[in-house]
């Protein structure tokens, strides 16, 4: 062999012999005890079964603290109480822009007219 076939060969074994150590598993002696067997039949243990309801996070307000009651009347007062004044204050702005407008159609006639008059 010449030279350069022999330190080829060397590479060779040598990268095999570094490969192969580092896929060995070794051996421990303290392993787990393998699994039991899989039971059958009547061996297999039942669960119990309980039916419970559904946890949505609903709870009904005669089950709720009094602290955490919310009193729904003056709310509902306060929330009607908001959309009268609220409409109150609409129909004001309505009747002010109403009332520029017929401010406006007067000055508009009365220009006409003095127009209309040679």
């Amino acid at each position: 062999m010449s030279l350069s076939h022999r330190g080829l060969a060397v590479t060779i074994l040598f990268t095999l012999s570094m490969g192969a150590g580092l896929h060995a598993q070794p051996r421990d002696e303290a392993l787990p005890p393998p699994p039991p067997p899989p039971l059958v039949g009547s061996e297999v243990p039942q669960p119990e079964i309980v039916l419970q309801p559904p946890d949505d996070g609903f709870v009904p307000i005669s089950e709720l603290p009094p602290e955490e009651q919310l009193p729904a009347a003056p709310l509902l007062i306060a929330a009607y109480a908001f959309v009268v004044v609220a409409l109150f204050a609409y129909l004001l702005t309505i009747a002010r822009r109403l009332g520029a407008v017929k401010q406006e159609i007067v000055r508009l006639d009365a220009e006409l007219e003095r127009s209309k008059r040679p």
